[in-house]
């Protein structure tokens, strides 16, 4: 065989050569698109799980603060109840107390008052004058109105006295229960505000964790495209090459103006 058969040979090989880099470098950059796109859609999902677990823990976290602010409002609610009935059963004793020594005191204040005008009496006829008329009987006279005012004085003043026990009770019971209600209702409050920034912090971090898990995501798949790209580029290069070896060698070998002597015969 001459020389053209040996050219043919050459460039053959080399065509094949650049087609087969070119084969080998597009399925690498598949490869790697794949690859890419793989980490990146795993990527996505686990954040996208660690977000939902970030938000689940934040409202367990929330229902929990409002939970045990709502057992202490209530235990302070029910320690001022009970604190504000104790308060009205010791004011109710008190005013009893006081009722019986009002009318214990008017009791006695009329006991000295028969007394007193029995005295008077006494006095008055020892010495033999009628107490039935005249000075005698003014002096009796005015003995029992100025105990009757008396004893209206110091009904008045029981009375306003026992009243005076009663609101004072009334208004202790109802501060207490008023403070207690108050401070509950604002650790509620406050709870309330610590619930939702607890909440709204772990979804910003979800929200975060995702945009950052995005943004590494859409990187993966960027470098893979890009080594897509270069791997694609490498197996076109290739193919360049080997027809480029393949002009070369006809260039060479198989141009007229080719005048080597030298010659292969077929055995």
């Amino acid at each position: 065989m001459a020389v053209p058969v040996a050219m043919a040979l050459m460039a053959g090989a080399s065509i094949v050569s650049g087609i087969a880099g070119m084969s080998a470098a597009n399925k690498a950059a598949k490869n790697a698109l794949a690859v890419g796109s793989a980490n990146a859609e795993d990527l996505r999902s686990i954040s996208g799980a660690n977000a939902a677990e970030l938000e689940r823990i934040g409202a367990l976290n929330a229902g929990a603060i409002l939970g045990a602010a709502d057992v202490n409002a209530r235990s302070i609610t029910e320690v001022a109840r009970a604190n504000s009935i104790a308060i009205l059963d010791a004011t109710l004793e008190n005013i009893d107390l006081a009722r019986e020594e009002n009318v214990e005191m008017l009791r006695r204040h009329i006991k000295e008052d028969a007394a007193l005008q029995g005295e008077i009496r006494a006095t008055t006829g020892a010495s033999g004058v009628r107490v039935g008329s005249g000075s005698p009987l003014e002096v009796l006279v005015d003995a029992a109105i100025g105990a009757y005012e008396e004893r209206q004085y110091m009904g008045r003043i029981g009375a306003k006295q026992v009243r005076a026990m009663g609101n004072e009770g009334t208004r202790r019971a109802s501060l207490t229960m008023l403070d207690a209600e108050q401070r509950a209702q604002t650790m509620m409050s406050v709870a309330g505000m610590q619930a939702f920034v607890t909440q709204e912090e772990a979804r910003a971090n979800a929200r975060i964790m995702v945009r950052d898990a995005e943004a590494n995501a859409a990187a993966m798949e960027r470098g893979s495209g890009a080594m897509a790209s270069s791997m694609r580029a490498q197996g076109t290069a290739n193919l360049i090459a080997g027809i480029t070896g393949a002009t070369n060698a006809y260039a060479m070998y198989g141009s007229p103006s080719y005048t080597g002597t030298t010659s292969y015969t077929m055995p």
